[in-house]
């Protein structure tokens, strides 16, 4: 999974990168010679829905996406670990949802030819593809990732915390170190 997410990611760069590109020879073509790119507009507009989800399973491997435990670092282990199994099911209820529902979007837009409005008339099923294959790796990755974190519960481990819990601990220890320490200068 990894290898595909870090091929996806690279993928998200090149693009953008051309889209970099594109965006900047256009503008160059306006200003100097009066002559747009034709079909920047749809260009621009599919590779933007390609650069926007190909990182998603990258992000979530890596845990760079944003997370907020504040409330459930305060539970139990026990609640922890059910808490982490209803996320595992629902996870995959909606993912089934969502990856069922663009795969139907994807084939739709293949079987009826759908191109986009403007002078190319670029098929748009190739930009629905890279949609239904990144949230396809992000739910699996996700999933996967819960299933471990519950089976750590159950074997009676605590799950490691990522390093945007970590720093949340770390930043509240330091304000709670602060605060005792002008409690003290108080008395």
């Amino acid at each position: 999974m990894r290898g595909v997410s870090t091929a996806f990611n690279l993928s998200a760069g090149l693009l953008l990168l051309a889209l970099m590109v594109l965006t900047v020879t256009d503008v160059l073509g306006r200003n100097m010679f009066g002559r747009s790119v034709l079909g920047t507009v749809d260009i621009s507009t599919l590779l933007l829905v390609a650069i926007a989800f190909l990182g998603l399973a990258s992000a979530e491997i890596d845990g760079r996406h944003v997370s907020v435990t504040l409330l459930e670092a305060r539970f139990g282990f026990r609640t922890r670990m059910v808490l982490s199994g209803v996320r595992a099911v629902l996870l995959l209820g909606v993912g089934a949802l969502v990856v069922w529902g663009l795969g139907d979007v994807m084939l739709s837009a293949v079987e009826r030819g759908e191109t986009t409005n403007d002078i190319l008339r670029l098929v748009t099923w190739p930009a629905k593809l890279v949609l239904f294959a990144s949230f396809l790796l992000f739910f699996v990755t996700a999933v996967w990732k819960e299933v471990l974190e519950f089976s750590a519960f159950r074997s009676g481990e605590v799950p490691e915390t990522n390093e945007v819990d970590a720093a949340i601990e770390q930043a509240h220890s330091a304000t709670q170190t602060t605060h005792d320490r002008e409690s003290e200068d108080l008395r």
